[in-house]
């Protein structure tokens, strides 16, 4: 069944059927009730993806993350759902399990399709490729910064000052030995929180111990791990910074385990998941702006999409990661405890 034979049914033109499917408003009351009821009749589904071929368009944007079981990567997904919805545009969302080659696969399956735009989270993907992504003429969008962000259209936020605002604090607590639990990836992630760990104890002229700085996987049973392995070590550290909230929880129920408290041993997580505030004790964590960044890259992406002239020149948009206060640091005043 096709639009021809539908105008035939109806006896109407075919520029008429058409227009009752994309401008109805333009068909008068009596014309669209008829064609509308033969295509119920026949059971006609138009086909969307062609037409739209014509217009150059199809309304599809595709959106790369490292890791769909990560949390904060189904905020982020959920923001560029929402503005995609409000351009009634539909979102194409894989998961590249931080492989460059995945990445690429995706990225060429996806342009093949000849979708309008992408956005790329956490991105595995070197300069080479960015050009070569250029070349095929289809605007794309960071989230997270990589090693070819910088003359690039991308959204990121401060890991390596709210990390060092997070140590700083621990220090301002009287903790003395602070140890570092990062994930393997994302690698630019985890090397900024590790820069600014470091600025605030050099800040503090305390030393950076290489024993109580932990790489593991961003988990639970991770994070539960690498507590594990400092707390028998000879000097076991009075507080645990940890990259992202899901490490934190999985540490957390290793300390609870030990039989040690905040005023014992603090924490402090990164991403400020739901679930950090109502755990025992809740969790003191820098709030990521996930959703934030999802909403932000979105908007971009589509402004580059309605207007090309603006992806001559990148930009570049920082939102602001901070410090959350709660229970897990040691903080006893519930006065300053932040939702």
């Amino acid at each position: 069944m096709n639009i021809k034979e539908i105008a035939k049914k109806s006896e109407v033109s075919i520029t008429t059927v058409s227009r009752v499917l994309n401008n109805p408003e333009m068909v008068s009351e009596e014309t669209k009730n008829r064609v509308l009821t033969v295509i119920e009749e026949l059971n006609y589904t138009p086909n969307w993806f062609a037409r739209n071929l014509q217009n150059s368009k199809t309304n599809l944007i595709g959106m790369l993350v490292p890791d769909m079981l990560e949390a904060s990567n189904m905020e982020m997904a959920k923001g560029v759902e929402k503005i995609a919805r409000s351009k009634k545009n539909s979102v194409i969302l894989c998961d590249t399990d931080f492989d460059k080659n995945t990445e690429l696969e995706y990225i060429n399956t996806l342009i093949d399709r000849k979708i309008d735009g992408l956005i790329l989270a956490s991105s595995q993907i070197d300069e080479k490729d960015a050009i070569k992504l250029k070349e095929r003429e289809v605007p794309f969008v960071l989230i997270g910064k990589s090693a070819f962000c910088q003359q690039e259209n991308i959204v990121y936020t401060n890991y390596d000052t709210a990390a060092e605002e997070a140590v700083d604090y621990l220090i301002k607590t009287g903790r003395k030995r602070i140890a570092l639990i990062l994930t393997q990836y994302p690698v630019l992630d985890s090397q900024e929180k590790l820069e600014g760990y470091k600025r605030a104890l050099h800040k503090n002229m305390m030393k950076v111990d290489l024993d109580i700085i932990f790489k593991t996987g961003n988990n639970i049973e991770g994070g539960f791990e690498a507590a594990s392995k400092l707390l028998e070590s000879k000097e076991v550290p009075d507080a645990f910074f940890i990259a992202t909230d899901t490490m934190a929880f999985g540490a957390i129920e290793r300390i609870k385990q030990s039989g040690l408290t905040p005023d014992k041993l603090a924490v402090i997580g990164f991403d400020d998941l739901p679930a950090g505030a109502v755990m025992e004790p809740k969790l003191t964590t820098v709030t990521k702006p996930s959703y934030r960044m999802g909403l932000t890259a979105a908007r971009l992406l589509f402004d580059i999409i309605e207007e090309p002239d603006l992806n001559k020149e990148a930009q570049a948009i920082m939102l602001q990661s901070r410090l959350k206060i709660r229970k897990s640091c040691g903080n006893k005043e519930r006065l300053k405890e932040i939702w």
